[in-house]
């Protein structure tokens, strides 16, 4: 548990990429189990009480976890040792004391909540059961925060992976009791599973922080330094996180208002209430986990790049940032194709695998071009951050959010389904262009078309000829794992072949090696 050694920036974000990826797995295989025991229209009871809950959770840690890390990196650079556990213990009780006000409030606004704002009275008690989370999940932030500012994520790491472990084995335990009880009572069981993962995780992260060793008072020759009173501390705290809390808040409503309106927009297009929670359940529960799966990859790119592009600027060397950025282009475009190969061709099949009976393939499939966008707009997102227009990434992300929404408002009774698709790729689309405008009117890189998306397209559409003949061949190809799982190898091996044929794979050997060219030079600097 107790990580002395401070983790260099690669490592740290490998060990996150890692649990990330470890975390997803178990997610999604969860999620298959769960909507065996509950069904598509379970999952959507069971998503619909999650928008209020992550809207106050969002807006609660974001803008502190980022102020305590910066303020531990910043105490932990000039020695002050025991001013870095200060602030993390001044986040937390911020933290503490704004969550258990939220929750209190939640909980006791829950029947309305249910009835009024999520439209479906059968969610109150697992709005009831969630409210404990808020003040856990939100004080557990702030000691991440700390870790992350001392650059130390071994006890992030392992505090998720503990969190996803102990939910799994609580719903595994009491699969028999959900399976046996009507939906509201089944969704409470599986909402309750959440708060004890979160106990676990807070568990972890403070035995973590208590282990840290004492330092010794601090270096001598800062003992002088005059110390910030703790109430000051926190104060401060708060007034730094408010402007990323009101972005944050701002984005986690649209995406709020969009879970909460949409079962009723489907209602509009001539839907029953079953069927359109269902439908809810489907996307949000089902296909949405499939197709944003692969954005552990580009988050861990995102994560490593955007602070290079950072470095490289900070030394004058605008044409190593315009390099780091456009490989990152190509990347999210490399896997944007390869995941929109894959969901295109094996949709169906997929869908029929992991959840039966549920007919999620023609799901996959609709939305397969999504992911040429999402993986995009991810990367752009950090691009923009690392080239600190975070006001630019704000506003692309609104504008986005706005077309998404007129979408479900307009078009979803009349298409159904496939209007909201479509509001789906027209906001991803307007976002990924705003920002791909702003990146390169403030670094002056040309487009390179052909390098972004031409290459990447060969190999995955290649890779997704063959598999079209596989899913031809073998119609029965949703009901045998193994098969399934061989022709996604060959396909994949084609991928990787012709990825090295056209000389794409020597992405990372060029990145190290401008890594260490900028290391460099800011050593020398």
């Amino acid at each position: 548990m107790r990580t002395k050694k401070n983790e260099t920036f690669s490592s740290g974000a490998l060990k996150l990429t890692i649990a990330g990826l470890v975390v997803r797995l178990m997610g999604f295989a969860n999620r298959i189990f769960m909507s065996n025991l509950i069904g598509s229209e379970g999952m959507g009871l069971y998503q619909l009480t999650f928008p209020v809950y992550s809207l106050i959770i969002l807006t609660l840690t974001s803008g502190v976890s980022v102020t305590v890390s910066g303020l531990t990196a910043k105490y932990k650079a000039s020695g002050r040792l025991k001013e870095c556990k200060r602030s993390a213990l001044a986040g937390f009780v911020v933290l503490l004391v704004s969550g258990t006000v939220c929750g209190a409030l939640m909980a006791a606004f829950a029947r309305p909540l249910a009835t009024y704002v999520l439209g479906d009275s059968r969610t109150a008690l697992s709005i009831a059961l969630l409210s404990p989370c808020i003040p856990i999940v939100a004080s557990a932030s702030a000691l991440k925060g700390y870790f992350y500012g001392m650059s130390r994520v071994t006890p992030t790491a392992i505090s998720q992976i503990t969190e996803q472990v102990v939910r799994i084995a609580f719903i595994f335990i009491f699969a028999g009791v959900i399976a046996g009880k009507d939906l509201e009572n089944a969704c409470a069981i599986i909402t309750l599973s959440s708060a004890v993962g979160e106990m676990a995780n807070l568990l972890v992260v403070a035995v973590a922080f208590a282990l840290e060793k004492r330092s010794e008072n601090n270096i001598e020759k800062y003992r002088k330094l005059p110390e910030t009173s703790f109430g000051k501390e926190a104060a401060g705290i708060v007034k730094s996180s408010l402007p990323v809390s009101a972005g944050r808040f701002v984005t986690s409503m649209i995406g709020t208002v969009e879970a909460i309106i949409l079962p009723g927009r489907f209602l509009k297009g001539g839907l029953n209430y079953t069927a359109s929670l269902s439908m809810l359940g489907k996307l949000s529960g089902m296909a949405m986990p499939l197709i944003t799966f692969p954005t552990v990859v580009t988050s861990a790119m995102a994560t490593t790049l955007v602070p290079a592009i950072s470095s490289a600027l900070s030394t004058g060397n605008i044409k190593l940032a315009r390099e780091r950025i456009s490989k990152s282009i190509t990347l999210s475009f490399t896997m944007g194709f390869l995941f929109f190969g894959v969901f295109s061709v094996f949709g169906v099949p997929l869908g029929a695998l992991l959840f039966p009976g549920e007919k999620v393939g023609v799901l996959l499939q609709e939305m397969s071009v999504f992911c040429l966008l999402l993986y995009l707009q991810q990367t752009l997102t950090g691009i923009l951050n690392g080239l600190d227009k975070q006001t630019q990434s704000l506003v692309s992300t609104l504008a986005g959010s706005a077309v998404r929404l007129g979408f479900l408002w307009v078009a979803v009774p009349v298409w159904g389904v496939d209007g909201y698709i479509a509001g789906m790729l027209a906001g991803s689309a307007l976002s990924c262009g705003i920002s791909l405008l702003c990146v390169v009117k403030c670094t002056k890189m040309p487009f390179e078309p052909i390098k972004w998306v031409i290459f990447p397209a060969i190999p995955a559409l290649s890779a997704a000829a063959l598999g079209e003949i596989a899913v031809k061949s073998f119609p029965f190809l949703g009901e045998n794992i193994v098969l399934m799982g061989l022709c996604l190898c060959l396909c994949g091996i084609l991928w990787f072949f012709i990825m090295f044929l056209t000389g794409q794979l020597n992405f990372y050997g060029k990145y190290g090696r401008m890594k260490n060219n900028c290391d460099g030079l800011c050593r020398r600097k």
